[in-house]
């Protein structure tokens, strides 16, 4: 299998893991506004919720910062007495005290009240905004055309449905209010430290300066190494996903050494990257511990000569409480790199998730498209060319035209292109060039609900849901009756077999029918695909992983099972497409031959030479 990863040399000989495919993401881009605008725009329809926490913290908040003016009132009122303690009556100073400790006791219990509330609006507004994302993105995947999921790796998919939804938790539970609640406390913090003493405020503004040309360099640094950090932990997640997409694969080519050692080194590069960023943060926070230090011995040393000289009108209560302020405006400061970091890993998050949001379908309804009314069965291909990629077509001029009831069989090598064709009557994929017209309408002008719903298919490896066998068959009709599912299963031949199981139909198919075998599997795509009572059917490879003996059974019942359908049929084994009313024989992505199965045998072609190979091989 393909192994994602920048390798080391590989232990077993002639062994090297494949190198890993680079991202097409940009690196090093800062925070930009328009990304931030799509943030807040996901927060407008939970604004009142919102804005209603927002002024409960700042009610919160307030209470909060009054602390330091109760440690001044109190220490202001104990210098007085000890200065005047011949005039001043003790039983007096005591009740004042109390009285302080009792305003300040009611302020902290109002404080820590609407700190709670302030908690539960912000989480719930939060997680509907986190719900209205996953929403969006599981919306998107359901639309999104199967081009998409043939060029994106499925860890990389998962990847932005889990971890990038999960970066941007913390911005939108407390983005808001980090910036809000901080800006304030600096604000207000500041203030109340000009308004107790202008002189001490000034004594440490300078700092700003610093703080200023710290943070602008932290910022920029900080941005380049953790935009590197993630895209390294995405190498990481897409690699582990796609070794346990494939670890039958990995297991029967004895890939796990190599592969042990690629995964060991994006983890290496994964360490090294977290462990930069950690650096970066030992030296930012340090600094700003010792600006903050520095703050602190400066009001002390400036206030204590102030108070010394008697130069302090409003007593040594106001030092205390300019250096509880100093810390107050401190801390948001020093709280902002981790909160920098959050919002970096969000931003970097965000434009993974709206990249993914914002990807068109290849496939989509057109403004005008309508709905398919009920068809009858006939399929047209006319002058179809396509290819996955559109430079190389893997189908060029397809033409052919099946009727009501008829069974279509396509009949060739592997890669000429069968497959192919049943996606793209599917739609699954638009043509290049060319039209597919079902009863008439061109399909790429109905709406894929109303084609869909018309239509059954059934592939080789088809995928079963976790639940019981009733619960996958009912997937394809979900009001339909335990009856129902039962005259489907017997209408399939399929019901006995069924029975059989450890508990019948409430049988736990396991995780993608791991408890299943792969004639059970497809016995039960089978009768799920029949359930579903479509007007053109699709067998691709169906039967290829069924015994004999369950071929014989199903091909015992595909005559009342197709009864009034048109079916097309995609089989290496020709013994499961003689019937067909006309087979089509692929090659290179051109129809070489068609005909019903006597008649291509009697012209001495492609297919009778593929009829020849398959007696020989099961002689």
């Amino acid at each position: 299998m393909s192994v994602s990863g920048t390798s080391r040399p590989a232990k077993h000989p002639g062994v090297r893991p494949a190198p890993l495919d680079t991202d097409d993401e940009p690196r090093y881009k800062p925070i930009e506004w328009p990304l931030v605008r799509r943030l807040l725009d996901a927060l407008k329809p939970y604004r009142k919720m919102y804005t209603t926490a927002i002024l409960i913290g700042l009610c919160h908040v307030t209470l909060d910062m009054l602390s330091p003016q109760f440690v001044s009132w109190i220490i202001n009122y104990g210098d007085d007495y000890i200065q005047k303690r011949i005039t001043v009556d003790l039983s007096t100073a005591e009740k004042h005290i109390l009285m302080i400790l009792g305003l300040w006791t009611l302020t902290f219990i109002g404080s820590v009240i609407l700190q709670r509330r302030t908690i539960i609006l912000m989480t719930r507004a939060g997680e509907n905004v986190q719900f209205a994302y996953r929403r969006r993105l599981f919306q998107q995947l359901q639309v999104l055309s199967m081009s998409y999921y043939d060029k994106t790796k499925l860890g990389r998919i998962i990847s932005r449905c889990t971890s990038d939804i999960d970066s941007l938790r913390e911005v939108n539970v407390w983005g808001i209010w980090q910036v809000v609640a901080n800006a304030t406390i600096m604000l207000v913090a500041a203030g109340m430290m000009l308004y107790t003493d202008a002189r001490l405020f000034l004594s440490v503004a300078w700092l700003a300066v610093v703080l200023f040309y710290v943070n602008r360099i932290y910022l920029r640094e900080s941005t380049k190494r953790y935009q590197v950090a993630r895209e390294g932990w995405t190498r990481v997640s897409t690699n582990l996903a796609e070794n346990i997409t494939g670890v039958r694969v990995v297991t029967a080519f004895d890939r796990q050494e190599p592969n042990l050692d690629v995964f060991n080194q994006l983890q290496r590069d994964n360490t090294e990257n977290n462990v930069q960023v950690a650096r970066l943060n030992g030296l930012y926070q340090p600094l700003l511990e010792m600006i903050k230090f520095a703050g602190r011995v400066v009001i002390l040393l400036y206030g204590g000569y102030l108070a010394a000289t008697g130069h302090m009108t409003r007593g040594v209560g106001a030092v205390v409480a300019v250096f509880l302020y100093w810390d107050w405006f401190m801390n948001p400061i020093i709280t902002f790199g981790a909160f920098y970091n959050t919002l970096l890993m969000a931003m970097a998050g965000a434009e993974r998730v709206f990249n993914l949001l914002d990807t068109p379908p290849d496939v989509m309804d057109k403004p005008q498209a309508k709905a398919l009314p009920r068809i009858a069965g006939n399929v047209k291909f006319e002058n179809v060319t396509f290819g996955y990629n559109p430079e190389r077509p893997v189908l060029r001029d397809i033409n052919f035209e099946s009727h009501p009831g008829q069974m279509m069989a396509l009949a060739g090598a592997t890669g000429s292109g069968k497959s192919t064709i049943i996606s793209l009557i599917a739609r699954f994929y638009q043509p290049q060039k060319g039209r597919v017209l079902v009863d008439g309408h061109d399909i790429g002008g109905v709406t894929g609900d109303s084609l869909h719903k018309q239509m059954g298919l059934v592939l080789q490896n088809n995928y079963l849901f976790t639940g019981t066998v009733m619960e996958n068959i009912r997937y394809a009709r979900p009001a339909a009756s335990d009856d129902e599912v039962i005259d489907a299963a017997r209408a399939i031949g399929a019901h006995q077999a069924i029975e059989r199981l450890k508990d019948g139909y409430h049988t736990d198919v396991g995780e993608r029918g791991a408890n299943m075998s792969l004639g059970q599997r497809q016995l039960i795509c089978f009768t799920r695909a029949f359930l579903a009572d479509p007007r053109i059917f699709m067998l691709d490879e169906a039967t290829s992983a069924v015994d004999t003996a369950t071929e014989l059974q199903v091909q015992h019942c595909l005559e009342k099972l197709l009864a009034g359908r048109t079916t097309f049929v995609v089989a290496h084994r020709l013994s499961t497409i003689k019937r067909a009313d006309c087979i089509l024989v692929v090659d290179a992505g051109r129809i070489i031959e068609r005909g019903a199965h006597a008649e291509l045998l009697d012209m001495g072609g492609k297919y009778a030479h593929l009829y020849r190979q398959f007696v020989q091989e099961n002689l």
